[in-house]
């Protein structure tokens, strides 16, 4: 039995990530569409929509797999415009003030997570997370993932940043 849970833990361990491939390529697929729905977005795109994956070196290896599985997805452009994704630290994100999105493959008690929620919200950078419960520190859209897929969004985050989603995708989503 503990040669079992031993095996089992250890490439959490080597590699640091708790994010499935299904995981990743459900969010690869909805939260570039997601940061295009917002409405504060749309008028800020210029030519490009840049996503930051947000995350520590713990998880570098599913950023660069979500990094790599949104590329494939969208093929370097969504919608009408170019579609830039860079996987950087949370350090580096609080240096970063053009981005339309940070995914954060963050835990909730990373201390880093507070600034770089700050700064997301002086800069009107919508925030998502695989991680519901990163939902109660601030993040504005996270996923539920059972018998359906359907996004959490976060109503306090919203109305104190304010973020302005389309009202197609305020309809399908769950409030938190």
């Amino acid at each position: 039995m503990k040669k079992f849970i031993f095996l089992t833990i250890m490439p959490l361990i080597l590699w640091g990530t708790t994010y499935d491939t299904a995981l990743l390529q459900i969010g690869s697929k909805m939260f570039p569409k997601i940061a295009l729905m917002e409405k504060g977005n749309q008028e800020r795109i210029q030519s490009s929509v840049n996503l930051l994956i947000v995350t520590p070196a713990s998880n570098k290896e599913s950023a660069y797999r979500l990094s790599s599985m949104i590329e494939r997805q969208y093929n370097g452009t969504l919608s009408n415009y170019a579609l830039s994704i860079a996987v950087v630290s949370p350090k580096e994100a609080l240096e970063i003030k053009n981005a339309h999105g940070f995914v954060l493959l963050m835990e909730s008690e990373d201390a880093m997570l507070p600034p770089v929620l700050d700064h997301a919200h002086k800069n009107k950078i919508v925030t998502f997370s695989f991680d519901p419960a990163l939902l109660q520190k601030g993040v504005a859209v996270s996923l539920y993932i059972g018998r359906s897929v359907k996004p959490y969004i976060n109503l306090s985050t919203l109305k104190q940043v304010p973020f302005a989603f389309e009202y197609g995708f305020l309809k399908l989503s769950q409030s938190y």
